[in-house]
């Protein structure tokens, strides 16, 4: 969910090695021309090169629907605001605060009925007999749900806190090998926890094994 990463590449959905190297181009020409030619010329060749990058995605049919108007404008504004100002809290600040609304947007969905992770665990734990409408799918989908958008929040916290005391590619080269690496993670035991919580369910379900039984299982 590192969403302050969607916020500099919005249309980037990493589905291969080479999607992530691509995604990351914007943050090496940024790099690039901040030292070459300072900040405000940088700030326009990465939003330029994210912009590329969006059209690219569009033209090679990747699906980002009503995600392309939304992230051009996003790009757009936040080159313009970056500009104009000539602050780097400015042009980064945008994507904080986009990762925080969208941790405590994603947060709230823990306490509904379809908690934000529901939709992604399948991705990742394709189950086949057990369904997101069990009770402790729901219940463990809630907790990696909050789990995940607190870790986010604490990031942008941190990112929030950074980029008013860094320079702007300090902020960069920090958030790109520190933040996003952290949020793999955060990531990676919410994977682990999945499995845990539900393999044995899936097993149950798969071996026959009649309502009752599951129902030995603790459902905390």
């Amino acid at each position: 969910m590192r969403s302050t990463a969607a916020a500099e590449h919005p249309a980037s959905q990493v589905t291969s090695p080479v999607d992530a190297l691509r995604s990351l181009l914007p943050t090496g020409v940024f790099l690039v021309f901040d030292n070459w030619f300072g900040l405000s010329v940088a700030m326009i060749a990465a939003s330029v090169t994210t912009v590329a990058f969006i059209l690219l995605r569009r033209r090679s049919g990747a699906g980002v629907g009503i995600l392309l108007p939304v992230s051009l404008g996003f790009v757009t504004v936040k080159a313009i605001a970056g500009v104009m100002t000539g602050s780097s809290v400015v042009y980064f600040g945008a994507g904080v605060a986009l990762s925080a609304l969208a941790a405590v947007a994603i947060g709230t969905t823990a306490f509904t009925r379809h908690p934000a992770a529901s939709y992604a665990m399948p991705l990742v734990t394709p189950y086949r007999h057990l369904t997101p409408d069990h009770p402790v799918y729901r219940r463990v989908s809630a907790h990696v749900t909050v789990a995940v958008a607190a870790a986010e929040l604490a990031i942008t916290a941190w990112e929030g806190w950074h980029l008013t005391v860094a320079s702007a590619s300090e902020f960069v080269v920090i958030r790109t090998l520190a933040a996003w690496p952290v949020m793999g993670v955060v990531i990676f035991f919410a994977i682990f926890y999945i499995r845990f919580r539900l393999d044995r369910y899936e097993h149950a379900l798969r071996s026959g094994a009649d309502a009752p039984a599951i129902a030995t299982y603790p459902t905390g």
